[in-house]
């Protein structure tokens, strides 16, 4: 399987967010409160979770063609 180090990246680019994700629910739960540019930017990020979601579902409908 070549793909494996393709996953390898994702999994490692989504370790870090978890991390960042987890640093700001720390924050906002005892360091301050949302504001309304971090509502905007959580949305955005909601957005790309979702496009990201959409584009790794689409990977299964992929059919191979050999060249």
């Amino acid at each position: 399987m070549s793909s494996v180090s393709e996953y390898s990246r994702i999994a490692s680019a989504m370790a870090n967010i978890s991390s960042v994700l987890e640093d700001l629910a720390t924050k906002f739960a005892s360091v301050e409160e949302r504001n309304a540019v971090d509502e905007a930017m959580i949305d955005a990020l909601v957005a790309a979770s979702n496009e990201l979601t959409a584009g790794a579902t689409a990977l299964k409908s992929i059919t191979y063609t050999a060249p």
